[in-house]
């Protein structure tokens, strides 16, 4: 099957210019043109910009993402430095992922937190200007 730019666009959630950057920059390489010059994906070049959209959107940089896709063309003997490129970004991946579930863990207490203050109909308890006026209190 084949895809237009906008097709394709629209498909991963990203936009045109994105794709005409990473085809520009070499990070796309198979994908060909029609008789008008237009670019058309195919399902292999898909499988390409899912990898690097997945990469991107996990903080690996371009470049590094250009290198990882230059490996894949060289071929099998590249096999162990894509695989500890892959585990490196599993492993910062993991490490957000982590982050990530404890900023959430402190958003579930706070809307729990409002939803038993509306609830209840009384009055927040926590307020910035508490906290000032407490280190205040404790300072003097």
């Amino acid at each position: 099957m084949s895809y237009t730019i906008h097709e394709v666009a629209q498909k991963m959630g990203i936009s045109t210019y994105s794709i005409r950057y990473y085809h520009d920059h070499g990070m796309l390489p198979f994908v060909q043109r029609d008789e008008n010059n237009n670019r058309v994906f195919s399902d292999d070049d898909l499988e390409w910009l899912n990898i690097i959209v997945c990469l991107r959107a996990t903080g690996m940089p371009v470049e590094r993402i250009q290198h990882y896709l230059d490996l894949v063309q060289e071929g099998e003997t590249t096999v162990p430095e894509r695989y500890d490129m892959m585990k490196a970004q599993q492993e910062r991946t993991l490490s957000e992922i982590s982050d990530l579930q404890k900023h959430l863990s402190t958003i579930n207490f706070k809307v729990d937190h409002y939803a038993q203050i509306m609830e209840s109909h009384e009055p927040d308890s926590f307020v910035p200007s508490n906290l000032r006026e407490d280190s205040a209190d404790q300072t003097a």
